[in-house]
């Protein structure tokens, strides 16, 4: 069994792995929510820079390419983190309203 590039990592985290967290994100419980806010993204982040810096190390990634660049991973992971704190908070509201 063969490893698995630096590089298909990454893009299996941007492609699949990110947007899989809001696949039934409405049925997931706040406990979830909770975890994968403070937990789950901040791991993953970290996991796809060092996942970045072997891709440029090894040659993986060209000069210039956005997927090993940091300030994309940023980015993709900030507004990751957006959309699910924003829901985060509609769940609280709503909360707050029904008792």
């Amino acid at each position: 069994m063969g490893t698995v590039s630096a590089r298909k990592r990454l893009e299996s985290i941007e492609r699949d792995v990110i947007p899989a967290m809001f696949v039934g994100v409405l049925s997931k419980d706040d406990e979830w929510l909770k975890h994968t806010l403070n937990d789950t993204l901040p791991n993953l982040e970290e996991r796809a820079f060092r996942l970045a810096r072997e891709c440029r190390e090894s040659g993986e990634c060209a000069e210039g390419d956005t997927l090993c660049d940091e300030a994309h991973i940023r980015a993709v992971f900030a507004q990751t983190m957006s959309k699910l704190k924003k829901e985060h908070i509609t769940r609280e509201a709503r909360t707050r309203f029904h008792h």
